[in-house]
């Protein structure tokens, strides 16, 4: 979800905002999101952001061969095929 929730900031053109606001704020929207439960406002977060992050990642799927050349994925170690939501993947 990480990653579509960078697609969504960058298509709601909000990365000058989220740039120049304080460092600890990102960091406790993250927290939010990780543990929506704990957060003010989880109906916002459970109802909302992760319906509308499910429903972008099942719409617009997002693969790395789609985002880097394959020759860099190889030297890389991956496939060229590679899931952006595959955690153990991806932190390689």
């Amino acid at each position: 979800g990480s990653f579509y929730i960078l697609v969504l900031i960058a298509g709601l053109d909000m990365r000058y905002k989220i740039a120049t606001i304080g460092s600890r704020i990102p960091w406790e929207v993250a927290k939010m999101l990780r543990s929506p439960e704990t957060s003010n406002t989880p109906s916002l977060i459970l109802e909302r952001i992760i319906p509308t992050i499910a429903w972008i990642r099942s719409h617009l799927p997002i693969s790395f061969e789609n985002i880097f050349c394959p020759s860099l994925l190889a030297n890389a170690g991956l496939k060229e095929s590679l899931d952006c939501t595959d955690f153990s993947a991806t932190d390689r």
